[in-house]
């Protein structure tokens, strides 16, 4: 089978890469902009400090919040255990009690 694709004969031929444009005449306005490898700025480094003793504080604090709940966990495990043995206790107590109503 032919080729099926229309020749272009008149395809415009592509600008040559030595010409050179002006670009103010363009109306483009093309300003350099600063480098990644620009050192902060004092005042930023001075921001990044004070964010890091704010943030060191905040973990500060909540690590004393979790020292806090974790005593108070046990505290609370030992009190359940002193209750439930109370409970058992009491719940023999009260069955010798039954027992000895149905004695009677």
């Amino acid at each position: 089978m032919p080729f099926s694709k229309p020749e272009n004969k008149g395809r415009r031929k592509a600008p040559d890469v030595t010409e050179l444009c002006d670009f103010n005449q363009l109306g483009l306005d093309f300003v350099t902009t600063p480098s990644y490898s620009v050192p902060p700025r004092k005042d930023t480094e001075l921001m990044n400090h004070e964010l890091i003793e704010v943030l060191e504080k905040k973990i500060g604090a909540i690590v004393e919040k979790y020292s806090a709940l974790k005593e108070e966990n046990a505290r609370l495990k030992e009190e359940i255990q002193r209750l439930s043995s109370d409970r058992e206790g009491i719940k023999s107590r009260v069955d010798a009690i039954l027992g000895k109503l149905d004695g009677i």
